[in-house]
């Protein structure tokens, strides 16, 4: 090996990285692959470099199960689209050790039949001993969150012993899918041959016979256990609660007296059944409202430190400091305790590219790189509006990999409103678990969008025009006389002070300027004092009067060219009633 060579595998093992370079067949499923090349040192990740390179195993077979499927689908995405990706998995060595390993892919077009993709695999280490989750995991159902715990800590396991024994019977408990929850009770005999019970294909099609029957009937399933003894009985209850299947309990006998005494205890055991399965409700109950009350506490906490950050943030807002944008994402990112906070910024001179503005990250590096094209049409719109939110609900290995490398485990995208215009959003970005966003979290990033919208503005000079302007609205807002302010191109009005809503009798904003006052004053220059059209002047303040129906008199009206509060062309109409 070469000197050069010799450095890079070093380096390789010191981040403990190994390449794996894979050769796809196009137009074909991922799977038609075979390995073009691998690293020396896969062995340090667990795997088996004879194996692979005799072609006897691939490395997605080193991949735990429940994260394959996924990984595949990944694959399958960034071939179709000729992304590059980062996908994080848990590898399963053949010295029995999972690890937590990122996968990154560089795609390189090969010739006009084959194409590589370059794989780099990464051992991580997760901080606070978290977990990769499968990627394709869901919440198990109620009947699943049954363990052998729940036996253990609440001793319910030791009632089933005690039944059992009372009759010199065989006693078991099976989950769903038949693997024991407790270990079997009974006379020595025939111990042993419940450990393996259920492993057998042809016990397993038992097992299944017996949870079927044992949920149709109110009863116990009695029945012949064809285990080659003629006098082994089987008699089975469900344990069931709230209608959800948990477990089936199984009392076994193996001669004559304790067939006759299986044929009494199954009488009393589905009523047994029925009180064992009422305790295992209580307790459940107990630990849902226990996990309840803990959640609202947790979300009192949040909502408090959300609302504490929010004052503080206040007050950045209006700091001429060239650090306020990052410190509002720093604190908007640690309070929603994420990985990845960063500002894209539309590029002015094309809006379909978006540029990094400004970002922070937990481990202080930069955040992946953004696929603005990746989004859908629909997922544009919503950008614009409410923004788009990517959690355990709606999270795809299209969206994961496309969007976000595949790197991404949750996100929320919100926008950033300045001067009635998107100009960018901010993305919050979870890496490290699955996650729900709660109501209150995306609450929390709606504001930041437009606290980060507020700082551009004041930062562009903008905010303090809008300030201004609010405070001459508030003046006009004290005068006795009328005022409205209308758009110039549409007449539209866009603001009118509660002196003339007080004298119309109405909320005069948003109607028409021209029901108050039409176009067209050449009718009225009989009035004294009136300013001839053909004597007012092209700009500037005009000054004229004229009899208004609504408000049933004669009026000497200003006009004001203005700049509104988004500069839109507006005027200022101030209406005096005359004196002379």
């Amino acid at each position: 090996m070469d000197r050069s060579m010799d450095y890079l595998v070093r380096a390789l093992e010191r981040t403990k990285s190994c390449v794996v370079v894979m050769k796809y067949t196009k137009d074909e499923p991922v799977t038609r692959t075979k390995l073009d090349y691998i690293s020396e040192n896969v062995q340090q990740l667990g795997m088996n470099l004879s194996s692979l390179r005799g072609g006897f195993r691939l490395p997605k077979d080193y991949i735990h199960p429940e994260d394959r499927n996924g990984f595949l689908e990944a694959v399958s995405v960034a071939a179709e689209t000729k992304t590059n990706f980062t996908f994080r998995v848990r590898l399963v060595g053949d010295d029995g050790v999972i690890r937590n390993v990122d996968v990154s892919s560089e795609y390189i077009d090969y010739d006009g039949d084959y194409y590589l993709i370059e794989y780099v695999f990464q051992e991580v280490v997760l901080q606070d001993g978290a977990t990769v989750e499968s990627s394709g995991s869901k919440k198990d159902s109620l009947g699943r969150l049954i363990t052998k715990d729940i036996f253990k800590e609440e001793e319910l396991g030791e009632l089933f012993g005690f039944f059992a024994r009372a009759y010199g019977l065989y006693s078991t408990v099976v989950d769903q899918d038949g693997r024991p929850l407790l270990p079997p009770v009974g006379p020595e005999a025939y111990l042993g041959h419940y450990y393996d019970m259920f492993e057998r294909p042809e016990n397993q099609e038992i097992f299944d016979t017996i949870k079927r029957s044992a949920m149709m009937q109110e009863d116990a399933v009695y029945m012949e256990l064809p285990d080659g003894n003629p006098d082994s009985r089987v008699s089975a209850v469900p344990l069931m609660v709230s209608g959800v299947y948990l477990a089936t309990w199984m009392l076994c006998s193996h001669d004559k007296s304790q067939t006759a005494a299986l044929r009494i205890a199954s009488r009393e055991q589905y009523r047994f059944g029925e009180v064992i399965s009422n305790c295992i409700q209580r307790i459940v109950l107990a630990r849902k409202r226990t996990e309840r009350e803990k959640e609202i506490e947790q979300q009192l906490e949040f909502e408090l430190r959300q609302k504490t950050v929010l004052a503080e943030l206040q007050d950045v807002i209006r700091q001429e400091d060239s650090e306020n944008i990052r410190t509002i994402i720093q604190r908007a990112a640690e309070v929603l305790d994420v990985d990845y906070a960063f500002l894209m910024h539309k590029n002015r001179k094309s809006d379909e590219q978006e540029l990094l503005r400004e970002a922070w990250s937990a481990s202080g590096g930069l955040p992946p790189e953004w696929n603005h094209h990746s989004f859908t049409e629909e997922q544009r719109k919503a950008l614009s509006i409410e923004g788009y939110v990517v959690d355990q609900r709606n999270m795809t290995n299209q969206i994961r990999v496309t969007m976000f490398q595949g790197i991404a485990r949750a996100a929320i995208l919100m926008p950033v409103p300045v001067d009635g215009e998107i100009i960018g959003r901010i993305v919050f970005m979870e890496t490290r678990r699955e996650r729900v966003w709660t109501d209150a979290e995306l609450h929390f990033a709606r504001l930041i969008g437009r606290m980060l919208g507020e700082t551009i503005e004041y930062a562009e000079g903008l905010g303090a025009k809008r300030s201004t302007g609010r405070e001459l609205l508030d003046i006009f807002h004290q005068l006795t006389i009328s005022v409205f302010i209308k758009e110039d191109e549409t007449g539209k009005v866009l603001f009118a002070n509660e002196a003339l809503n007080r004298r119309l009798g109405i909320d005069f904003k948003g109607q028409d300027s021209k029901k108050l006052i039409p176009d067209g004053r050449e009718e009225y220059e009989s009035y004294p004092g009136t300013l001839r059209e053909d004597m007012a002047p092209t700009t500037g303040i005009r000054k004229w009067r004229r009899y208004i129906n609504q408000l049933g008199g004669i009026y000497d009206v200003t006009e004001i060219p203005i700049e509104w509060l988004d500069g839109r062309p507006a005027t200022t109409v101030l209406l005096r009633i005359a004196t002379d």
